[in-house]
């Protein structure tokens, strides 16, 4: 598990771990733990701009 402190949106790339997806950080390449994961989901729909909130 990555314990980078702060993981921005544009450090996160997708390897295959078997037949699963793993968003993984660039620069130590270890998977996301679950905070960074949901928050790296929050900044993609920001971006995207398809916030549930509006």
């Amino acid at each position: 598990m990555c314990d980078c402190p702060s993981v921005h949106f544009y450090e996160v790339e997708f390897k295959l771990a078997g037949m699963t997806v793993v968003p993984t950080h660039k620069n130590c390449g270890d998977s996301l733990n679950e905070e960074q994961i949901s928050k790296f989901d929050k900044e993609l729909r920001k971006y995207w701009r398809s916030d549930e909130s509006g």
